[in-house]
């Protein structure tokens, strides 16, 4: 857990320092490219100053420009430095000084480069690349003005030369910058991993205790020295295992004894009954009066609800039981539901209730794995349920459906289903307002739908046209 933050962590920062290299390097290649540029322009401006200036203070100004050239150190220059020096007279616009085309003249030059001539003779310094096709593809061109004694101009200094390739200067400077680069995501990543471990840590020990938390063991604490949030965090983890502690030992506790009492009430309800319900049927028996023997077979009907409810009791504690367990077995489940619906029919003739079968399958088949004797308890308790509210005189639907993922079992009477004002009767736990014996009438389902869920089955009730709802079981392939 805590190397997968770690992980997107240094991913964070890997990507915010490539980043920032990738913008960094731009703009630092831009800025360096224009300001060496400017540098070298700055310098051969400054020497086309330097010789013109000393042109303007050492030459005559009736000394023709071509023996101003020759009687200087312009011509030794334009061989030394392998750059060219051209002079262009003002009045004349003789041109002296072009290695390439040592003929050249004005009116062969094009008007980009006569225009810029033009523009030095005004006293305006230049910088241009017009004269590339007279000199050197790679050459820049500086032009400044040559003044006579009285400051006017008398020719135009051009200095053309080559800027010195900087490029190699900046791919060392990349190279240094992401060599730096790589040194800092080191320091960087050996920094990251020691202060997220020592802090990440600190949250997996905190999600272990969570899961101690969440399998029901509240005896460990967190011990923790510092005070940061993540030793807040830690002690109100540990208020909140003291807390759930104590409540799940109420909960237990409420529980048992809840169970207990149903329990010692149910077998106190057994015998009694057991012995009321013998000594009725020897009454009969001797009893050949028929208003005696009807009031007598009358109570004995009231007593086999009352045996019928402490059974279900008993049913009740102990399918609920945490040491509850069922021998599962591999089923025809369409079976267990037929002997269910032969073990119920007894009660449902007795309130003249037909049983209608409808299986909509492919094989008529349902395997299952499960526990054969609870589920028919599962099915036989919830007839008993739909037989209670049910009419008389009326027809159960028992429907077998599926589909692509599931079975699903209905319940249901000839008018569709149960009807909605007997919703309290079936499921009280949804109707607040229902006295409290509410439950006992619902013990048989409360039985139904923990055997249900015993067996990861649905058992729930659908409502239909807004009127009625009925009993569903919902299987899984």
């Amino acid at each position: 857990m805590p190397f997968k933050l770690i992980n997107k962590l240094m991913l964070i920062l890997t990507s915010i320092l490539l980043f920032f290299v990738i913008i960094f390097s731009i703009c630092f290649g831009f800025i360096f490219l224009k300001h060496a540029n400017d540098v070298e322009n700055s310098r051969l401006e400054t020497t086309a100053l330097s010789f013109a200036d000393v042109l303007s203070k050492t030459t005559a100004d009736n000394v023709p420009i071509t023996l101003i050239y020759n009687n200087n150190v312009l011509q030794l220059l334009n061989v030394l430095n392998q750059n060219e020096i051209w002079l262009v007279d003002k009045n004349t616009l003789q041109m002296v000084g072009s290695r390439s085309y040592p003929n050249l003249n004005y009116n062969q030059i094009s008007p980009q480069c006569q225009n810029d001539i033009q523009t030095i003779f005004t006293g305006q310094n230049i910088r241009s690349k017009d004269f590339a096709a007279f000199t050197n593809p790679n050459y820049i061109t500086i032009g400044v003005p040559v003044y006579n004694k009285a400051g006017e101009v008398k020719a135009a200094l051009l200095l053309h030369d080559e800027l010195p390739s900087i490029q190699h200067s900046w791919y060392d400077g990349i190279a240094i910058l992401l060599f730096c680069t790589v040194i800092l995501f080191f320091i960087s990543l050996f920094l990251l991993r020691y202060l997220v471990r020592k802090y990440i840590l600190s949250l997996n020990v905190l999600n272990k205790f969570m899961q101690k938390m969440m399998n029901h063991n509240y005896d460990t604490q967190i011990k923790t020295k510092s005070t940061d949030e993540i030793a807040l965090l830690a002690q109100n983890l540990n208020k909140l295992s003291f807390y759930l502690k104590n409540m799940e030992n109420t909960t237990q506790f409420k529980e048992k004894s809840c169970s207990d009492i149903i329990v010692k009430t149910a077998y106190k309800l057994h015998s009694p009954i057991k012995e009321i319900k013998a000594s009725l049927n020897e009454l009969t028996a001797n009893n050949k009066n028929a208003l005696t023997k009807a009031t007598v077979n009358k109570m004995t009907k009231e007593i086999e609800k009352m045996q019928h409810l402490t059974n279900n009791l008993l049913n009740l504690t102990q399918i609920t039981d945490v040491d509850f367990s069922m021998r599962k077995d591999l089923l025809n489940i369409l079976d267990v539901l037929q002997d269910s619906i032969k073990a119920r029919q007894k009660v449902a003739d007795d309130k003249q209730i037909s049983f209608k079968t409808h299986f909509d399958l492919v094989n008529n088949l349902i395997l299952f794995t499960g526990d054969a004797n609870r589920l028919k308890q599962m099915f036989c308790e919830t007839l008993d349920k739909a037989i209670q509210l049910y009419p008389s005189n009326s027809t159960l639907h028992i429907k077998v459906t599926e589909d692509a993922q599931h079975y699903y079992i209905f319940f249901q009477n000839s008018n569709s289903e149960v009807s909605l004002t007997q919703l309290p009767d079936v499921f009280p736990q949804f109707y607040a307002t229902k006295p409290d014996d509410s439950l006992f009438s619902s013990i048989e389902l409360s039985i139904a739908q923990h055997l249900a869920k015993l067996h990861n089955i649905k058992l729930t009730y659908e409502q239909q046209a807004d009127e009625y709802t009925g009993f569903k079981f919902t299987i899984n392939k």
